[in-house]
């Protein structure tokens, strides 16, 4: 989701990566979590090969509001680490300046508008749009615009809305605690980043401007998780925070991101802009920089997100494939 918004506001972009788990919530949790404190943080996967080691952190979000975890873990691992390795990234290249882009903004507000002019209860099935009216007046209110905007972007703001609600922040927090902690240790930082050249961005937002998106599924699955998710996002947090990985993965999740991401991505004016399989470039770039960090040093951190590591045929397999041993973290209650 935050791939569209990016892109269509600010013409840069930092994908949020799909992640494929069952939609069923668990029993037994409780609809909010109150975290107090400062958590003993996450634990850290190894990867080894050929006598080096490179210790994977994984990032979250969204997170209860002020949750605070203990870095102390981390601090140790960079202190005895040759580097520091981000999470992959998109950037979108143009040729426009600053000002030019600010320039833009009426556009890319427009952008937000079916294209056709159509409300969302003419382009959702009946029982989808009584479904959003709903979840729309818990969570938004009384907005009549929002009735004109594409799908994808209805649903991103009431996503936003809905986990500012419960409490939640969608802000990273692993990231820039990381870069500043290795910036005190004198660890190199890098971060793999895919460069995609849209040309002309004016005529990339004129021409993203005339056409629809197939985006409702993107919105069906957008309320699931809104319905299913947001009551169980607190706990998930606090399972990372303290290193509970076994109790996180029993926490099921409604995939949203892939299906909005395909969404962009999919269509035709997507692959026009060489954004077709742009997330698996930027996985396999984040591949590529471990590779090289453990061919090169005795001990590396790697940032990334924990959806994309841990599904199946995620990140942890396709390292095992490339001859890593995985040793999972150990939680100590």
């Amino acid at each position: 989701m935050r791939l569209t918004l990016t892109l269509l506001l600010s013409i840069s972009a930092a994908p949020v990566l799909s992640q494929d788990v069952p939609a069923a919530p668990p029993v037994g949790v409780a609809n909010t979590v109150e975290v107090k404190g400062v958590l003993p943080g996450p634990g850290f996967w190894q990867a080894s090969k050929g006598g080096n080691t490179v210790w994977i952190l994984a990032s979250i979000r969204p997170v209860p509001k002020g949750m605070e975890w203990e870095t102390i873990k981390l601090e140790r691992r960079l202190a005895e680490s040759q580097a520091l390795i981000g999470g992959p990234s998109v950037k979108l290249d143009s040729k426009l300046g600053f000002f030019a882009k600010i320039g833009l903004v009426p556009s890319l507000l427009k952008a937000r508008k079916n294209p056709d002019g159509r409300t969302l209860q003419e382009i959702l099935p009946p029982e989808t749009y009584r479904r959003w009216l709903v979840m729309k007046q818990k969570y938004i209110g009384n907005d009549k615009d929002i009735e004109s905007w594409r799908p994808i972007f209805a649903a991103q703001e009431l996503y936003e809305k809905a986990i500012r609600k419960a409490g939640l922040s969608n802000e990273g927090i692993v990231w820039p605690e990381a870069k500043d902690l290795a910036k005190k240790a004198d660890v190199p930082v890098t971060r793999p980043e895919i460069t995609v050249d849209i040309g002309d961005p004016k005529k990339f937002i004129k021409e993203f401007n005339k056409r629809a998106l197939s985006d409702v599924a993107c919105f069906e699955k957008t309320l699931d998780s809104i319905e299913r998710d947001v009551q169980f996002m607190a706990e998930r947090g606090r399972l990372w925070a303290v290193g509970d990985i076994a109790g996180y993965r029993r926490i099921a999740q409604t995939d949203f991101s892939g299906a909005c991401i395909d969404a962009l991505v999919g269509s035709g004016i997507g692959q026009s802009a060489g954004l077709g399989d742009v997330q698996q470039r930027a996985l396999n770039a984040w591949l590529q920089a471990v590779d090289a960090a453990a061919a090169k040093n005795r001990s590396s951190v790697a940032v990334v997100n924990i959806a994309e590591l841990i599904k199946p045929g995620g990140l942890l397999d396709r390292l095992q494939a490339r001859g890593y041993v995985i040793t999972e973290p150990v939680y100590v209650p």
